[in-house]
Formats: C-alpha cells, structure tokens, sequence
C-alpha cells in the first residue's frame, strides 16, 4: 500500500512539473521591436521609424546553446539601401551584455528569389515573404550561451510575465532607402535525440519596418517636385 502511494505521488509530481513546463513553454527564438506595434493580422511586430532597437531573444535555458544564430532582413530586389546594425542593450529589462559586432554573411544580399537556407537543409518557411521579387540580407549572431536576461513571450504584446532566462541580442537598426524590411532569426539546438535540430523565430514572433504613412507622402512629394523640376511643368 505504501509502494502504491509512493508511485501515485511521483506521477502526480511529474504530472504537475510538466504541466508548468508547458504552461512556461517559449519559443527558441524570438524578434521583438521597442516601440513596435503587434500586427495580429500579420502576427508581426511592425515599426514605422527608420532607426530602432531589434531584439533577437534566445530561450538558453530549455535546451541549452542555440548555434549559428542568423538575422535575415528580406527587402524589394528591385531596391537599393542600407541596413546597419549597431550592438547595444535594452533598458526595458535587465540585460548586462552587449552582443558582439554582427558579421555579414555570404548572402549579403543574396540573388533575387533566394531563400534562408536551415542547418538540416530545408529552406526557412516563407511566410508570404520569401520568392520572387524578393532577397535578402544577412548577418551571422554567433552562438546563444547565457542566460542572464529575463524572457517571456513576444506574442500579442510586451509581456507581463518572464518566467524563464536566457539572451537577448539589442540591435539599433538604421534603414535607408527600402520601402519595407522583414527580419526573421533561425539556428540550431543539440539533443540527445535526434541530435542537431534547426530551430527559428515562429512567424507569429517577428518583425518589420514598414515606413509610416506620412514617410510616403514624404517621399510621393519629394518624388513630383523633384519631376517638376526636371521636366519644366507648372
């Protein structure tokens, strides 16, 4: 009777360890903005403003370093502009590490139509982003080994609860010259089975600059005057 309670209780325990280990559940990877505005429809983290902080969040702590974390920035290919990336750290929370200088990769950018290619080989999801028409830039992060940032998750909004620990890379982003810029993270994880395993930021955790409204009007304005001045009409 006593064995039978015993076994009983260790079940009840390990039933209620991984209910709050689902409960806490975040993903590997996430992408949030300061002062972006969620996009429920876009399920995207969406900012109007050409210079910003961009955080790449790693949830270290679940299932240890996340390798070879890459920041892909998709944009028009039919465009010409600059994206710079400039280490820093948040003070929203608390975040101690500056994240070392972000190295561009071979797709810097890549041909027209390409795709982020995954650890395992498969092509990062496109989301209604990725193809035609579309390339993209690319910096290599370094790997995720700390856990000394509180996270929680970048969904819907700023979260009120981070129930667990791990990285946060800061970024200030300067865009020039794109009429939209789409980022999405992606790595890999090491288990014990199966092994090497890619991981990304969900579509539902990432971001984009997307200039605000009156930045097109801006620039419809500057465009017609610019052609008036060509062209000689009144």
């Amino acid at each position: 009777m006593r064995a039978a309670k015993l076994v009983w209780l260790v079940a009840l325990t390990a039933t209620i360890v991984c209910g709050v280990d689902r409960a806490i559940a975040l993903p590997t990877l996430q992408l949030y903005i300061e002062g972006a505005t969620y996009d429920p429809n876009t399920e995207t983290w969406v900012i109007g403003k050409p210079e910003f902080v961009l955080w790449v969040i790693g949830d270290v702590q679940s299932f240890g370093t996340i390798y070879d974390v890459k920041l892909a920035a998709a944009v028009r290919s039919d465009e010409s502009g600059t994206i710079s990336l400039t280490p820093t750290t948040t003070s929203l929370v608390y975040d101690p590490s500056i994240p070392p200088n972000p190295t561009p990769t071979e797709n810097f950018p890549s041909p027209d139509g390409a795709v982020p290619i995954m650890r395992d080989g498969r092509p990062l999801p496109s989301h209604g982003i990725y193809g035609p028409g579309v390339k993209f830039y690319e910096w290599s992060l370094g790997n995720f080994t700390l856990t000394d940032s509180p996270i929680g998750d970048f969904t819907n909004g700023f979260p009120t609860e981070f129930p667990k620990y791990g990285q946060i890379n800061a970024y200030i982003v300067t865009v020039s010259g794109f009429s939209w810029v789409h980022f999405d993270a992606y790595g890999y994880i090491v288990k014990p089975n199966p092994g090497e395993q890619s991981v990304f930021a969900p579509l539902s955790h990432d971001a984009q600059y997307t200039p605000e409204p009156a930045t097109f009007v801006l620039l419809l304005l500057g465009g017609a005057l610019l052609l008036r001045r060509k062209s000689g009409w009144k």
